[in-house]
């Protein structure tokens, strides 16, 4: 293993942007069963609202050395077990990221921000000069 060590040492270094761990984060995130939405702060809320949507910067990563952690929010689905969903949110994100990183995870805060209650809200009729005709 040493060996491969300085073989790697010899073809130069590799350096991941806190952007790309933070899309990795929230990708892995968003596709955890219960997970309705990974959500920001106001500032890239309104830049949602925009069409501007940009997954890595909902979350927080801290970078050292050998080792990252990571913090971010989401909503969860009206009826699913939260401690059950952040649990398989912390395991996802800490098997994938340091797969396809090779980094440590040592830590994954989250914040859960709301439920989403599902369906739509409920649309006004048109209106039509009469009132809604009911069968009784």
């Amino acid at each position: 293993m040493k060996n491969n060590n300085k073989e790697k040492e010899k073809l130069g270094s590799v350096k991941i942007q806190n952007e790309v761990l933070g899309t990795i984060v929230a990708v892995a995130a968003a596709k955890v069963p219960g997970v309705y939405k990974i959500t920001s702060n106001f500032v890239e809320g309104i830049a949602e609202l925009l069409g501007r949507e940009h997954p890595e910067r909902k979350v927080k990563v801290r970078l050292s050395e050998e080792q990252v952690s990571f913090e971010l929010a989401i909503i969860v689905d009206y009826g699913v077990n939260i401690p059950e969903v952040t649990w398989q949110i912390q395991k996802t994100v800490k098997e994938i990221v340091e797969k396809q990183t090779g980094i440590k995870v040592i830590k994954v805060d989250i914040n859960v921000r709301g439920v989403h209650l599902g369906g739509t809200p409920p649309q006004p009729s048109p209106a039509s000069g009469e009132g809604e005709k009911l069968d009784i």
